[in-house]
């Protein structure tokens, strides 16, 4: 994740408890130093939403650069132009009805949540079966994807193409064939071959079943 976690803005009333964005009359940072959270001095900031769009785009555009690299926000409410520029500025946006320190850590947790599954996906992504230059037949080498990324074991790599992608054949290069093979593919309706090759691994070919 690009975003600094360890940074965000809160939306604040007089009163300098969480407010919407139109009722703001200031802002705070919080940044996380040594597992606490410490406080910056409050930024007075009314918005003026008063003008036409251009006029409230261009006051939230001043706003905003204030915010360096803090690119969390936390607020009651944040809707229609306000919240387009913010999100057009690559802001996360969390609303809340009341906040505490504990909310801080409840964001920056979710946060690196979603991270981690963004990596996997990305993970999964690049390294799933690629078509070669014939339509229709496929080609992993498992043994360089899992060299690369040993936490990828064959059934992350293998399953989701084999339960969502239409094929002939996938060729799959392994070190030996997995264990689950033998009853995952006739129960997802696939046969494997394996080819002799003149290397030390293995060539197995998977191809869908066919009903005469």
């Amino acid at each position: 994740m690009k975003e600094n976690v360890n940074v965000m803005a809160v939306f604040c009333d007089d009163a300098k408890r969480i407010a919407r964005f139109d009722e703001m009359t200031n802002f705070v940072f919080y940044t996380k130093e040594k597992s606490i959270w410490q406080k910056s001095d409050m930024i007075p900031c009314k918005p003026d939403l008063s003008g036409g769009m251009t006029a409230i785009r261009e006051n939230i555009h001043q706003m905003i650069n204030v915010f360096n690299n803090c690119k969390i926000i936390i607020t009651k409410s944040l809707t229609g132009i306000p919240y387009q520029v913010f999100d057009k500025a690559g802001f996360i946006i969390c609303e809340s009805e009341v906040f505490d320190l504990e909310l801080l850590d409840t964001i920056q947790s979710d946060l690196a949540k979603i991270d981690a599954e963004i990596k996997e996906d990305e993970l999964l992504l690049a390294n799933t079966p690629k078509e070669t230059d014939q339509p229709g037949h496929y080609f992993i080498d498992l043994t360089q994807v899992q060299k690369k990324h040993p936490e990828m074991s064959s059934k992350m790599a293998l399953l989701p193409f084999l339960k969502d992608t239409p094929f002939y054949a996938l060729e799959v290069v392994c070190e030996h064939i997995p264990p689950w093979f033998e009853h995952k593919l006739s129960e997802l309706n696939f046969s494997y071959t394996i080819q002799n090759k003149n290397d030390s691994t293995q060539h197995v070919i998977i191809t869908p079943v066919v009903c005469e």
